[in-house]
């Protein structure tokens, strides 16, 4: 059941705590950011809700909100061309409002990650998707590297990070007062842990902190924050479910951001196995879909994305577990997996580990607009 809805785009509705980015350029690539709350039966006495940021989103995932005000920022700077990698999900939104914007894209993701690709997206004349067969790290170094060497910024920053994600904290403010309550517990399924980390600062910005407990999900292949924080040991061998939940290498600064955020609140990061993950998943979609929520499936009938099932299915192992109490209310965030369902993406650019820096240097030196990216970045 529905209980709150945002159907206009949240990040203008909060533009004016958005640093450093006028309203004006967040107006012009703006494509919807709405999100909502839906309540879902309670479980073992604890009280459910979730925070849907996939349903009205435009490229289904709560990254678009992060898109938004890096693309508004790439505008007001007068960016005729940026660079970006991802998994998948940050990939579709920058391609997507970037081109709406009107600049030039070069965007990296790996092989696991074609599946995610929006094909529509990838059609347009100012995006060039890029599938680079190498590992999440040197993927980033490329990145890096190309950019650094083309002039061009890579995007989203850590600033546009934390600032397009700190807006769901104001959003959240006003839902309890309409709703009567707020939440005791705030779950997310981890990869950078960008969102979290935003939202916080956020509740921050608006002096009601430490704000409710974070309860960080990791699957099994992948739980480096769960191995850092807890000392929680990963199976090498273990399938990866989820591959937008791919970030296995974390700075000592996440790290130290996120054991200060489970500190602060009494929160904690857990690891979810597979086994368990997959007993509960058709669980966790059918408890969505009652409520309204539709989770996308792809053609072989698995869940498109598992990110905010993730979540969802965490939180009920925390209930069961009994670090949830009686009473409590957790506030799921499903971060996407409700998005449009789209064919199976065909890469026009592929390129090996040693032949990506080549590549990717060529296109970001493709002409913007009939003039070279030297000439058109001049004032």
């Amino acid at each position: 059941m529905e209980v709150f809805r945002q159907d206009t785009s949240v990040v203008l509705r909060y533009a004016e705590h958005v640093d450093g980015v006028e309203e004006a350029a967040l107006r012009r690539v703006s494509q919807r950011e709405g999100a909502r709350i839906v309540r879902l039966p309670p479980f073992a006495g604890v009280e459910l809700d979730v925070l849907d940021l996939s349903t009205l989103a435009h490229t289904g995932t709560f990254k678009d909100w992060v898109a938004c005000v890096a693309t508004a920022r790439a505008l007001q700077a007068r960016t005729p061309i940026v660079a970006a990698q991802s998994s998948g999900n940050t990939a579709n939104a920058l391609a997507s409002y970037v081109s709406h914007a009107g600049i030039r894209s070069v965007v990296l993701y790996p092989p696991d990650s074609r599946r995610r690709i929006h094909p529509h997206l990838a059609a347009h004349p100012l995006v060039d998707f890029v599938e680079v067969d190498a590992g999440e790290h040197r993927i980033k170094q490329i990145l890096r590297e190309v950019a650094q060497a083309a002039g061009v910024p890579a995007l989203p920053s850590l600033t546009d990070q934390y600032e397009g994600n700190k807006l769901r904290a104001h959003l959240l403010c006003d839902a309890a007062k309409e709703l009567g309550h707020d939440w005791d517990w705030h779950v997310q399924a981890l990869s950078s842990a960008y969102g979290p980390l935003g939202f916080y600062r956020g509740v921050d910005e608006l002096g009601c902190g430490p704000g409710p407990r974070l309860l960080g999900v990791q699957q099994e292949a992948v739980a480096p924050y769960a191995e850092a924080l807890g000392g929680v040991g990963t199976d090498p061998t273990a399938r990866i479910l989820e591959p937008t939940l791919f970030r296995r290498l974390l700075t000592d600064d996440l790290v130290r951001e996120v054991r200060r955020l489970c500190a602060n609140t009494a929160g904690t990061v857990r690891m979810l196995s597979n086994r368990r993950y997959l007993d509960s998943q058709w669980r966790a979609v059918q408890l969505l879909e009652d409520a309204g929520v539709h989770v996308t499936l792809s053609p072989d009938g698995e869940p498109r994305e598992r990110a905010g099932l993730y979540a969802l299915c965490g939180a009920l192992a925390a209930i069961e577990d009994g670090l949830v109490s009686r009473g409590e209310r957790i506030l799921v965030v499903h971060t996407g997996g409700s998005g449009p369902a789209c064919d199976l993406f065909d890469p026009e650019h592929t390129a090996a580990e040693q032949d990506a820096v080549a590549l990717i240097t060529s296109l970001l030196a493709r002409p913007v607009n009939g003039h070279s990216v030297a000439a058109a970045q001049r004032p």
